[in-house]
């Protein structure tokens, strides 16, 4: 294999983990926004769990786990 092949077939690697390397981190980001906006729901509902009050627990209809 003659130099120039070999610095060839490196441009070609190169270029694939170019690729790869940028759809990983389109990936990445995507995830991270999910945990993001995953992470401030969580949030909220907790916020709202700890505002109620124990009234508004005993009101709320509840069947038990055999229906």
């Amino acid at each position: 294999m003659s130099t120039e092949e070999r610095i060839t077939e490196l441009e070609i690697r190169l270029s694939h983990q170019e690729t790869t390397i940028d759809e990983l981190n389109a990936t990445v980001f995507e995830q991270w926004q999910s945990i993001d906006s995953l992470t401030k729901e969580l949030l909220s509902l907790k916020n709202r769990m700890k505002a109620l009050t124990p009234s508004e627990i005993d009101d709320a209809p509840y069947l038990p786990p055999h229906y």
